[in-house]
């Protein structure tokens, strides 16, 4: 029985109509000059809503074959999250930590490919 004044859970964005889900998805490539790129310059994920980012690969190859085929470490292990390390082995993000609240702070971060690498960021909101 759905609890008055408030709308049954479909498991659907009340927006879009899409499945909700609680990942914001962060692809990462070499671009056209051959360094790292990642599809959001920023992410930000929602403490409230329990988001966690994914890192996944975007390349044109076998990941398989050559693992991990991206890393990612935020500077200074400075990172929102329980851990501060991630691959193509290893690519979500988790909670964010309890301690750490909504903000402008932007975390940086840095994408490696091979011996190559880009510093994009991320944050934390409501």
């Amino acid at each position: 029985m759905a609890t008055p004044g408030k709308a049954p859970d479909t498991g659907k964005d009340a927006d879009t109509g899409d499945p909700e889900t609680r990942e914001v998805v962060v692809k990462v490539r070499l671009n056209a000059s051959g360094d790292p790129e990642v599809s959001k310059e920023y992410f930000y994920v929602s403490k409230s809503k329990n988001e966690e980012v994914r890192w996944v690969c975007a390349q044109e190859h076998d990941c398989s074959k050559n693992r991990p085929c991206f890393s990612v470490e935020f500077k200074n292990n400075d990172s929102p999250f329980y851990e501060y390390q991630f691959s193509s082995d290893a690519p979500v993000s988790g909670l964010v930590r309890r301690n750490v609240l909504p903000s402008n702070q932007i975390y940086k971060y840095t994408v490696r490919i091979g011996e190559k690498s880009s510093d994009p960021g991320g944050g934390v909101n409501q």
